[in-house]
């Protein structure tokens, strides 16, 4: 709905079609996202289509840590509310190191671009991440082969961010690369908060 909180399905997938021209080295792809003010806004409602998979993806610590799997309605609301509000966290504080970053090399101008695409593809690795979380779940791979099965995705979704990045910031490989690993360390931090806080 335009002009609401959450894109629509529209939106949405023309928005991830922009990703992947990005991707593929495409810069017409930045066409196809709104990058207006009211789209700047409602980039962030990319979260609501992420959500119901960011839940299913924190379920992955019960597996982990069995003794910590929620037994009651109330220990279940509370788990679900704790891990919303740290993805909540980790999808506007990389908007505020962007904004942060882009006056640092000068590149204000490109900081709203930047926020969007990065808020959209926030929505593309929650559904890139489900694929090994699945696997989890639904066939008889070992944990080892598992572990290495999400490293692998985990480098590539790092690698597709870095193609997206180095194309919103017009092939600046310096400031790509910097992003990049700024956006994994903050992602890493936020994630081991996160499940210290729901391990306890």
């Amino acid at each position: 709905m335009a002009g609401g909180l959450v894109p629509s399905r529209l939106e949405a997938g023309r928005s991830l079609a922009g990703l992947f021209y990005l991707i593929l080295g495409n810069r017409d792809g930045l066409r196809l996202f709104d990058l207006s003010a009211d789209g700047f806004w409602r980039s962030f409602g990319a979260f609501f289509w992420a959500w119901p998979v960011q839940c299913f993806l924190w379920t992955g610590i019960w597996r982990a840590a069995p003794e910590t799997r929620p037994e009651s309605a109330q220990e279940i609301f509370r788990f679900f509310l704790v891990s919303t509000g740290f993805d909540v966290a980790a999808w506007v504080l990389p908007a505020l190191l962007l904004l942060a970053v882009c006056q640092l090399f000068g590149i204000s101008a490109k900081a709203p671009r930047l926020v969007i695409v990065n808020n959209w593809f926030g929505l593309l690795s929650a559904y890139i991440g489900f694929f090994p979380a699945a696997l989890r779940y639904l066939t008889p791979v070992s944990d080892t082969a598992n572990a290495f099965i999400s490293l692998g995705v985990y480098a590539f979704v790092i690698w597709l961010y870095f193609r997206v990045v180095r194309m919103s910031v017009e092939g600046d490989l310096m400031i790509s690369i910097f992003i990049t690993l700024m956006m994994v360390m903050t992602g890493l931090t936020v994630s081991e908060i996160a499940f210290s806080a729901l391990t306890r």
